[in-house]
């Protein structure tokens, strides 16, 4: 039942994808549309934490500890992952699809993660960078070129968005770490969301003024209430993984999270795809190569974790 439910909060995220990429496209205004999906998981987080008093002392312990200078300010910063995450959501999955960004996601933060764990920023602090990870993130990259490479042969304008959901990826890498440091203090995995929540809000504020200052329009809001769940998709995923995580395990619950998100991203852009979009055989192949290179890190990972227990 965990294993499933770690599959089933990976499609979600795909979902969140499709449903943020939707908006965008309706709105025409994929920061507008980031915007609107953490208002939606804003107001989920402070109803929360109006409900519930361990959220609101995991947020007391975070102000304190920014107060006492135990966390630093840069420590609290991960919300700006999320702002260039929705906003990649946004502009590329209209263009590109749920499939290919979520394969150029994967690739970005797999090889960022080398970076992450190379200068300690987790709390688990410094981990080499060993050969085997090398060539998981260098096969990962292959997969993510096979997937995209009708779309870089087709037009160089949608090469672009694919380059945006890399560079998110990188960015989700460090905003993951830099979460898991707050975590730390806050103990509460809702708690220690509200401050990205809030954060993220704040600067998506500003990027929707620059945009809208430059010409950038809104258009109507679109009547369908299943567009506005993105924000809460968030939030699910965290309250599972914490569920989850205690029955299977980290390495477990990220390998089989992972599957989830890339088989609900080639599911919709093959029952529902988006405009431009389209599921090939370069798209399949990458897929399963990079589910291949995910499933091959855990597996070496559980391996050196027994050969050093013994």
């Amino acid at each position: 039942m965990y294993i499933l439910l770690a599959v089933l909060v990976g499609g979600l995220t795909a979902a969140q994808s499709r449903f943020n990429g939707e908006l965008s496209h309706k709105i025409h205004n994929g920061v507008g549309a980031g915007l609107i999906s953490n208002i939606v998981g804003s107001t989920i987080l402070i109803l929360i934490a109006l409900l519930f008093k361990s959220e609101r002392q995991g947020i007391a312990r975070g102000i304190a500890a920014l107060k006492s200078g135990r966390l630093a300010w840069w420590e609290m910063v991960g919300g700006i992952g999320g702002t260039i995450f929705l906003i990649a959501q946004g502009v590329a999955v209209p263009e590109v699809g749920v499939a290919i960004f979520t394969i150029s996601l994967i690739g970005g933060q797999t090889i960022s993660s080398l970076m992450v764990d190379k200068i300690g920023l987790t709390p688990s602090g410094k981990k080499p960078v060993t050969l085997t990870r090398i060539l998981i993130a260098l096969i990962t990259l292959l997969a993510v070129s096979v997937a995209v490479y009708p779309d870089l042969i087709k037009s160089t304008f949608r090469f672009l968005p694919v380059i945006l959901a890399i560079i998110a990826g990188v960015v989700v890498a460090f905003q993951q770490a830099l979460n898991a440091r707050v975590n730390v203090v806050t103990t509460r995995p809702l708690a220690t969301t509200f401050f990205n929540f809030m954060i993220g809000t704040f600067f998506l504020i500003i990027a929707l003024s620059i945009n809208i200052a430059r010409g950038g329009t809104i258009g109507h809001l679109p009547t369908s209430p299943w567009l506005y769940l993105g924000g809460l998709f968030g939030l699910t995923f965290i309250a599972v993984s914490a569920f989850t995580l205690k029955h299977i395990g980290l390495l477990n619950f990220i390998a089989f999270s992972v599957s989830g998100q890339l088989i609900g991203a080639v599911l919709f852009d093959w029952l529902a795809p988006a405009a431009h979009t389209s599921v090939s055989g370069y798209l399949l192949t990458g897929t399963a190569m990079t589910l291949c290179a995910v499933v091959s890190s855990r597996y070496f990972q559980l391996r050196n974790a027994k050969t050093t227990i013994k």
